[in-house]
């Protein structure tokens, strides 16, 4: 058997998930992938640290990313840098890790990318983010008639500048509220940086209309919960996880970085499980 190659990594977004990742692939898999280059459009000061203590080139456009010739490009910034990058990624030869998930619950987006991921032989990845249960939400829809419940609590601060909000301050909330409960599209539109999951989810299961979205607001957390319930022909099953949050940004669980790590080295790893 061949070793596989070590491969080139360019990586959209410099804040704490991106960091960690950069970090975590110097540390751990120096043998399967190399950092060849960061971005970040928004804070391009970021990619200039990052890019420094890293070793690598500091792009300001797309452009000079895909001028490196990476085999993946991994996002950590936000959905809509996936709607502006993703289709130029796959276009140039490079396979994607999309961490902002929500982007592909634009139905057409989607469709467009994965026809042309298929057109170009390549693969887009979504990593588990900070939710345990994918592979249930895998195995339990192959049969049909599979549904799932998640119930998403963070700390009221987390929450706040959610679109869905309308500016509404929450840190001074003294009961747990429960603030929507509704549709994943409707949810994950709403509140884009929080409920990535619930994207991820859905995918997972095949369609937003087999998951149902709670999002509540408790002040009596320092971190974040995801109970989601499983029902189908298998049966049912309950995850729960309790996430800690990065400590340069409580929005983030750490976990949801860690799995970027994890997809990677699955990716170059011949034993997969799961």
């Amino acid at each position: 058997m061949h070793e596989k190659k070590v491969m080139r990594v360019a990586l959209i977004g410099c804040g704490a998930i991106g960091t960690y990742v950069a970090k975590g692939l110097r540390a751990r898999m120096p043998d399967k992938y190399e950092l060849v280059g960061v971005l970040d459009t928004p804070k391009p000061a970021a990619a200039e640290r990052l890019a420094d203590e890293m070793g690598c080139k500091a792009c300001r456009d797309l452009q000079a990313i895909l001028r490196l010739k990476p085999d993946i490009v991994v996002e950590a910034a936000n959905r809509e840098a996936v709607w502006a990058f993703g289709e130029k990624c796959l276009k140039k030869g490079a396979n994607l890790v999309i961490l902002s998930s929500g982007a592909l619950l634009d139905n057409e987006f989607r469709k467009r990318l994965i026809d042309l991921a298929g057109k170009m032989k390549r693969k887009v990845y979504v990593p588990s983010g900070a939710l345990g249960g994918l592979d249930i939400a895998r195995a339990a829809s192959v049969a049909g008639a599979a549904h799932a419940s998640l119930v998403t609590r963070k700390p009221p601060a987390t929450l706040e500048g959610a679109p869905y909000l309308r500016g509404r301050r929450l840190r001074d909330l003294r009961e747990t509220e429960k603030l929507f409960d509704g549709s994943v599209v409707e949810g994950v539109s709403g509140f884009p940086q929080n409920v990535n999951v619930a994207a991820s989810l859905s995918l997972a299961m095949g369609s937003t209309d087999l998951v149902k979205l709670v999002i509540v607001a408790d002040p009596s957390l320092s971190s974040n919960v995801h109970r989601v319930e499983f029902t189908g022909e298998f049966g049912r099953a309950f995850v729960e996880m309790q996430g800690r949050p990065m400590p340069d940004n409580p929005k983030t669980s750490a976990l949801a970085a860690m799995s970027i790590l994890a997809l990677l080295k699955r990716i170059q790893d011949p034993l997969e499980i799961g």
